[in-house]
């Protein structure tokens, strides 16, 4: 998967109307709803030792944590430190996942087994907000609801809308962009050159555009972890 995330500032119920309108021109299959949840946590300086703070340089990169919570990933949160994916850290043991039939990141059975789990029964933005205060205080939290998920070219594209909210206000109309590395519309052209002909084509315009990834000089993806770096670049107000 390659991901684009797009917030559009000046989105109004008659261009998203009109958005959804143009998507269900291509006949697309609805996935759902979802919602999601992006915390944004700044380190705590006084979590240095006196003896020693005046002696550490820190990147300034470094005093910010994020953490993304998709609903369509359920009990799962991304969390990104200094550019770099810290990890998917879930709550949901691989047991109780396939009973619940969830498609999600999971704790294997083994790990459970051999105590090797984080033993959280809370997502860990929550875990980070009530326990680690010491160490990383809450910034801002930034809500997306009334969401939708389209999918379509035979799956090779999903397009996630939502509202935007940061305090209880509207923040505008946020499109996550998806496309299967296998698609044939990816092939020699750049996501960014790729998000910016699908946006054209769905008439979506002003919007913050953000592609980039955290790996840039080689092939490997973290897709996770792209995806929290790409909200970190659109949603910060």
């Amino acid at each position: 998967m390659v991901s684009a995330v797009i917030l559009v500032h000046n989105a109004t119920p008659d261009t998203i109307i009109q958005f959804q309108d143009q998507l269900a021109n291509d006949l697309p299959m609805k996935k759902g709803k979802w919602n999601f949840t992006f915390r944004i946590f700044k380190n705590n300086p006084y979590a240095i030792p006196e003896a020693i703070a005046l002696q550490e340089s820190q990147n300034p990169e470094s005093k910010f944590m994020y953490t993304l919570s998709p609903s369509y990933i359920p009990g799962s949160t991304i969390t990104l430190i200094n550019g770099r994916s810290v990890g998917v850290f879930s709550s949901t043991i691989n047991e109780e996942a396939t009973e619940l039939g969830l498609q999600t990141e999971c704790i294997p059975d083994e790990h459970l087994d051999l105590g090797a789990t984080t033993g959280l029964n809370d997502p860990f933005d929550f875990f980070a907000n009530q326990k680690l205060q010491s160490l990383w205080t809450q910034k801002q939290m930034i809500k997306g609801e009334g969401g939708q998920i389209y999918e379509l070219e035979n799956g090779n594209l999903c397009i996630r809308t939502s509202n935007v909210f940061l305090h209880g206000s509207f923040n505008g109309l946020l499109i996550q962009v998806e496309v299967s590395e296998k698609s044939f519309s990816l092939k020699n052209v750049s996501m960014a050159e790729l998000t910016q002909r699908i946006l054209k084509k769905y008439g979506v315009a002003g919007g913050n555009v953000c592609s980039d990834t955290l790996n840039t000089h080689t092939h490997s993806k973290d897709k996770y972890g792209d995806l929290c770096w790409q909200y970190s670049r659109i949603l910060d107000f």
